[in-house]
């Protein structure tokens, strides 16, 4: 499960980072709105490689990448249904957008779990 969790991370975080450059070209959003995610696929991609290196020593950071891009998912989610698409943005992306994330939050959810019940296999307990 751990080795899945790890796996999905690294992809997870290059198609985020590569959804949120393309989101954003030509006209970046104020920086703390696109910051968090290239934060999230960091934490996702380092995460992911240093938990199929050392699997012990990367589930912490794995778990943290994938809770953390949880609750950034969550937000964003829950902000756009709450608060309707932004005027700023063309209306037909919204219903898109809205998938893209909740297809992100399922993900970042199920890493989660995997890497919360994931045992490192050098670990015997």
């Amino acid at each position: 499960m751990l080795r899945a969790s790890a796996l999905w991370a690294i992809l997870t975080g290059i198609v985020l980072a590569l959804m949120e450059v393309r989101a954003n070209w030509g006209d970046w959003q104020w920086w703390p709105w696109w910051l968090v995610d290239f934060v999230a696929a960091a934490l996702l991609i380092v995460g992911g490689s240093l938990t199929l290196r050392r699997p012990s020593d990367g589930k912490p950071l794995l778990t943290a990448g994938w809770g953390f891009t949880f609750g950034m998912a969550w937000m964003s989610m829950a902000g756009n249904v709450a608060m309707g698409p932004d005027p700023d943005r063309d209306a037909r992306m919204a219903g898109l957008y809205l998938i893209l994330v909740g297809s992100l939050v399922a993900t970042s959810g199920t890493g989660l779990l995997l890497s919360l019940l994931g045992r490192p296999r050098d670990q015997s307990v």
